[in-house]
């Protein structure tokens, strides 16, 4: 049928892409592992639109995000409505191990013959929270239900998350691999961040993660050691200096790179913050982690706008003596000058050069690291900067 004939030529066009880079016996089964789990995933919705005689699958209701609060408290999960909506859930890990966004799963349950997720060719995906959010969800509710099938599907995530894992540490934005921009190890929407996030959480086994066992525990100590010893050498170098890193990452070269026409290749204030964060959650960082934190506060700081406001969709910064410092989301590498992107991929570095679509479609300014300025306060005293 057309989607299976579809399939094999993504396979075969991504293998054909990356064979250059897969230069490794380690890459070359990652690339393999990839290509089979695609064609797995595929082959699975085949098979149902044949028994149901449908060419094409239909597809679930989409949402902003998933259709259900992330928050709820313990008592929730035990509701009726708690239980329905985690089944919803359960019902769209695909055979993979992994989850969509933009889908609703609070609604009704996945039907045979529909899809796993409204964006066909990006599923499942950690993009938007996708994959990790679930895994957070089902973490609590097998350890407040003790239901197997919550163990299982976790499990499963689990394993997916490893497995998508590239050789290097980082992970793209969505696996299996689809080609373009979506294979770069990506920082953006705090993705990386999430992953690790799951990763820590099982290697400490606290509160509703102590149920995991010692050979998952070991696993994940491995790929989160692996992901951190890829944020560390991530991080842009600047005549000689540390600063902070890009949205993306080549995955074979570890360069920033471009993604979304309006996306460069750039040092990013907003995506940075995440990784920034997370580090300084570490419980015994290493001498790399230290110096990787005050690095990046200094270039925060080195950055800083001062006494100016910005509000989406305007064309300029306003004074105001009163505001908190804010940042530019994108950075020349090089110059630290703020850069504006469009969707014909041009560069400025005047706001008022921008289209007006991007100009409310997009945030191009950010007081959010002012959080982790604050929090780094407190964490400097702990771990103070050696000398060189």
């Amino acid at each position: 049928m057309c989607i299976f004939r579809r399939v094999l030529s993504i396979v075969f066009l991504l293998l054909f892409s990356l064979s250059a880079s897969a230069n490794t016996p380690e890459w070359e089964k990652y690339y393999e592992a990839s290509a089979k789990i695609l064609k797995k995933d595929q082959e699975f919705l085949e098979k149902e639109l044949e028994s149901l005689k449908l060419d094409k699958p239909n597809l679930p209701e989409a949402t902003k995000e998933f259709g259900f609060e992330i928050i709820q408290p313990s008592d929730w999960f035990l509701s009726e409505e708690g239980k329905r909506v985690m089944s919803v859930i359960l019902s769209f890990q695909t055979p993979s191990g992994g989850w969509s966004k933009r889908t609703d799963m609070a609604k009704q349950p996945r039907q045979p013959g529909q899809s796993f997720g409204v964006e066909e060719e990006y599923i499942p995906t950690f993009d938007n929270g996708a994959t990790s959010t679930q895994m957070k969800l089902l973490a609590r509710a097998y350890s407040l239900s003790g239901d197997k099938s919550y163990r299982a599907a976790f499990d499963r995530g689990l394993g997916f998350i490893i497995q998508a894992q590239y050789p290097n540490g980082g992970w793209p934005q969505s696996f299996p691999l689809r080609g373009g921009y979506h294979d770069h190890i990506t920082y953006n929407d705090a993705l990386m961040r999430d992953l690790m996030v799951i990763l820590n959480s099982v290697v400490l086994a606290r509160n509703e993660y102590s149920f995991v066992t010692s050979k998952q525990r070991n696993a994940a100590k491995k790929s989160l050691s692996l992901a951190i010893d890829c944020v560390l050498k991530t991080q842009v170098v600047v005549d000689g200096q540390l600063t902070v890193w890009g949205a993306q990452h080549d995955a074979s070269t570890l360069a920033p790179a471009k993604a979304r026409a309006y996306e460069m290749p750039a040092l990013t204030s907003s995506e940075s913050v995440f990784i920034v964060d997370f580090l300084m959650d570490l419980d015994s960082p290493s001498a790399e982690v230290v110096k990787s934190v005050h690095q990046a506060a200094k270039w925060y700081e080195k950055t800083k706008i001062s006494g100016k406001t910005w509000t989406r969709g305007a064309k300029q910064l306003v004074s105001n003596p009163k505001a908190p410092p804010l940042w530019s989301r994108f950075y020349e590498i090089g110059t630290n000058k703020p850069i504006f992107g469009d969707r014909d991929n041009s560069i400025h570095y005047d706001l008022t050069k921008v289209s007006e679509e991007r100009l409310q479609g997009y945030a191009w300014y950010t007081t959010a690291p002012n959080q982790i300025l604050a929090k780094y306060a407190f964490w400097k005293k702990q771990y103070p900067e050696q000398s060189e």
